[in-house]
């Protein structure tokens, strides 16, 4: 179980986070528990785990790992690197490029255990047999980081912390490596904290995801809660949902909310942050904006003209212009749905907004 509060202040930057392990006293504890932390680029995630593990100092702050307190400027307390039982894994996979994958393996394996057992486990663990002899140059890509892994957990850590482990690897090697860390956590019974920007990473590996922005968090929560139903417009706006409108909310009952976007009148489910009159974000991804071919008795109708069509991989993201306003509605659809129903430019559809896939955000 792991908390901390860091605060390190520079010229142009400044990083101010606190986070407790949500495993701690709950039905989690005692199992592997993988906190992701999500956000662009240059947010200061990377930051946050040079300070868990000792490579820089914070100016203020405190860090405690079962119990036990590694920093804590108050107190005096800065337990060196090499003693805080701190397994790290960085984007970039830093073996030693005249060792071997076993001479690598070896180097971090904690000096309690038998060495020659201990490589046997992760060699199978990772999938290694037979590279023991091998050097870094003759290893691919996904074979270094599973190596560099292999080597962090080799000690026994007490914490896990991966930099962007998968961001340098193709679409098929991250996947299979997704497989193992899933298995992975299960096995080590640790915390685990790992930096990513890629949303499939995310929500494929996380149980906790802590949203940073500019050093501060943005937002925190299980998985499922941040992903499906976010709070906060920055995360909705870092989670890939492409309508957000400002609103207000025009009214309210136990049963649903009316809110109002340039005149617009939607239908939501109630949201107990807000009164009547309050000023919220309006959000719905593009794939829960569905085209009505028939006259259902749905909420949240409205007729559109298509404004433009840009083709992806497995669907046909559609620009929707309300009439009268300056908002654009995105719609994604399949592309054989396109087909069926010859969807055109300049075309007016009728689509609905989902009531029970639009949440209000701060």
């Amino acid at each position: 179980m792991i908390g901390f509060h860091l605060k390190k202040i520079f010229t142009d930057f400044s990083v101010d986070i606190g986070f407790s392990d949500p495993s701690r006293g709950g039905e989690r504890e005692g199992r592997g528990h993988l906190t992701v932390l999500f956000g662009p680029s240059g947010t200061g995630k990377s930051l946050i785990l040079n300070m868990l593990s000792g490579i820089i100092t914070p100016d203020d702050g405190y860090i405690w790992l079962n119990g036990d307190e590694l920093f804590n400027r108050e107190k005096g307390i800065n337990v060196p690197m090499r003693k805080r039982k701190i397994g790290f894994v960085f984007q970039e996979y830093s073996l030693f490029p005249h060792f071997t994958v076993a001479e690598n393996i070896v180097y971090g394996i904690n000096s309690k255990a038998d060495p020659k057992k201990k490589l046997g486990e992760l060699l199978e663990l990772f999938r290694l047999n037979g590279k023991e002899e091998k050097y870094p140059r003759e290893l691919s890509g996904g074979q270094k980081q599973r190596v560099a892994i292999a080597r962090a957990i080799a000690s026994d850590p007490k914490l896990l912390l991966l930099d962007e482990p998968l961001s340098a690897l193709d679409e098929r090697i991250r996947e299979k490596l997704q497989q193992d860390l899933l298995k992975l956590k299960s096995f080590l019974r640790i915390p685990v904290i790992y930096v990513t920007h890629n949303l499939q990473e995310a929500f494929t590996l996380a149980d906790h995801i802590i949203v940073v922005n500019d050093g501060s968090i943005v937002e925190s929560g299980e998985k499922e809660m941040i992903f499906l139903n976010p709070r906060k417009r920055l995360t909705a706006k870092f989670l890939g949902v492409k309508n957000i409108f400002p609103c207000t909310v025009a009214e309210t009952s136990e049963n649903y909310f009316i809110c109002d976007f340039d005149g617009i009148k939607v239908k939501t489910n109630p949201d107990s942050r807000f009164n009547e009159g309050d000023k919220a974000f309006l959000c719905i991804k593009p794939p829960d904006i569905r085209l009505i071919i028939n006259d259902k008795q749905v909420d949240n109708i409205f007729e559109v003209t298509v404004s433009h069509v840009i083709p992806l991989e497995k669907t046909q993201r559609i620009f929707l212009k309300f009439p009268r306003t300056r908002f654009n509605l995105i719609m994604d659809l399949e592309k054989l749905a396109c087909e069926k129903w010859k969807i055109e430019l300049g075309d007016k559809v009728k689509v609905s907004m989902r009531k029970d896939r639009i949440f209000l955000a701060e």
